[in-house]
């Protein structure tokens, strides 16, 4: 791309037209977010959140994440649990601060896109960021996501400020946001990396960027108390829930790895070194597209060379940046065109969002089938262990992954007993000797059709009802077979 066709960022104030037309979206988008909250039941990971925010103080709302899901670090956790002893713990409430932090990160997308190039390129981003299915999926359910966005947007916001106005207040603010990302998703160390990687590029164009590099250092100074943490916690990252259950490693040949890893480590170089293309001295378009290339090439690659670790959700961030490239982009080349297509995106993603509902989590419906079996005594079966394809041993949920979220909807007297999800024979075993002396019970297993088999009762001596199955959920009712 030509030098000439990479306009400057404006550092104009408002005018009244952008403005009221975010504004504009800013309402839409809040009416969309907010519609019907509450009518869905949580899902297994949300209700996880609502059960981290109960506990008693900071101190066990911190042990919660580090012994049960490794990843999903301590700062959303805490911020829920003082917003729930506000609000409550419903539907609702717990899902309203997520959509505050939706609607904060539409404004960090239009302030980061006025930032870096012009209003137009801030609205045109806006629009595509604001209805996508994303965003809006992001901003109605109770998990880290949508805090985790808006902090690594409000972060590179201010690196980008500190960068072209030098200041220590943007500094010490900057590094607290820096720190704020991986005490929020560990994936967010990906982020700091590709910073200091261009502020790198920086030094070595003869740029010192003073500031930026001390909120980098305060950043990294700030979550270092926690990184023997999360160290310990990479064993499970890999081999437990948080990653095993993408699947099994590709059998890439090493041939093709070392391909991969050639390709990652070229694409980096030029983003650190190569020839600066643009007018603009700060190189907005190489800033937004190392922030969001880096962290993507890493999962990449190391899905190729380790374990699959890619999935969107950890790339929320660099989505909702990539809305500002995209708008960037595509006005370098036509104006015109960003513009419509932009609003063409928007109205395309209005019309389709009343058909892009998914289907129900069915944890209302499954505690009321148990409320009304008639008998207080039939066990519900979980599984303890990580939510995992292999049968290796582990501490993972030992209270059951999807127990948690059955107690949110039930408090009926049922025993709720813990199978070993890693051993089927042991909870086969177990499984038969209490529903025959109950009567009935219940198995919820995160487990496919198959190989759920193998722990289910003997199909000659119990009725198996599959009443519920999607991905990663199946649901079965277990009684005697009468003789």
């Amino acid at each position: 791309m030509p030098p000439a066709a990479i306009g400057a960022p404006s550092l104009a104030r408002f005018s009244s037209r952008p403005l009221q037309i975010f504004s504009a979206l800013l309402v839409a988008s809040a009416v969309i977010y907010c519609f019907r909250l509450g009518d869905d039941a949580l899902g297994a990971s949300a209700a996880y959140s609502a059960w981290a925010a109960t506990k008693p103080g900071v101190v066990a709302i911190i042990e919660t994440p580090v012994m049960h899901d490794p990843g999903k670090q301590v700062l959303y956790y805490v911020l829920l649990h003082y917003f729930t002893e506000i609000f409550g713990l419903s539907e609702v409430a717990l899902r309203s601060l997520s959509v505050i932090f939706g609607l904060v990160s539409v404004i960090l997308v239009f302030a980061l896109g006025r930032e870096m190039f012009d209003d137009d390129t801030a609205l045109a981003a806006t629009a595509i960021w604001a209805f996508n299915p994303l965003a809006v999926v992001f901003a109605r359910t109770a998990r880290m996501y949508p805090m985790f966005i808006a902090i690594a947007l409000a972060h590179l916001l201010m690196l980008l400020r500190v960068r072209r106005r030098p200041s220590l207040t943007g500094a010490i603010g900057c590094g607290l946001l820096g720190a704020a990302m991986p005490y929020t998703h560990m994936a967010g160390l990906l982020i700091l990396g590709s910073e200091g990687a261009m502020l790198l590029r920086d030094l070595t164009r003869g740029r010192r960027d003073t500031m930026a590099w001390v909120a980098m250092l305060l950043a990294l100074a700030l979550f270092f108390p926690y990184a023997p943490i999360a160290a310990r916690q990479s064993n499970d990252l890999m081999y437990g829930h948080s990653l095993d259950y993408l699947g099994p490693s590709y059998n890439y040949s090493l041939v093709q790895k070392i391909l991969a890893a050639i390709l990652a480590a070229g694409a980096t170089l030029w983003l650190l070194f190569g020839h600066a293309r643009e007018q603009h001295p700060d190189e907005p378009i190489r800033w937004l597209l190392a922030w969001i290339a880096l962290p993507t090439m890493a999962f990449l690659v190391g899905s190729a060379l380790l374990h699959p670790m890619f999935n969107p959700r950890y790339l929320a961030p660099e989505i909702a940046a990539g809305t500002v490239l995209t708008a960037a982009a595509i006005g370098a080349w036509s104006a015109k065109w960003r513009n419509l297509i932009a609003a063409g995106f928007a109205l395309i993603c209005l019309i389709m969002l009343p058909f892009a509902r998914s289907e129900p989590q069915p944890w209302r419906d499954l505690a009321r089938q148990v409320s009304t079996s008639g008998d207080s005594s039939q066990p519900v079966f979980f599984e303890a262990g990580f939510v995992s394809k292999s049968h290796v041993p582990n501490a993972g949920f030992p209270f059951g992954y999807y127990s948690i979220v059955f107690d949110y909807y039930f408090h009926g007297p049922n025993p709720r007993v813990i199978v070993p999800g890693y051993d089927p024979s042991s909870a086969r075993s177990t499984i038969e000797q209490k529903v025959a002396a109950a009567g009935g019970g219940w198995l919820v297993s995160w487990k496919d059709a198959e190989t759920v088999k193998a722990e289910l009762p003997d199909s000659r001596r119990f009725t198996i009802v599959e009443k519920y199955r999607e991905q990663d959920i199946g649901i079965y009712r277990l009684t005697p077979t009468p003789h």
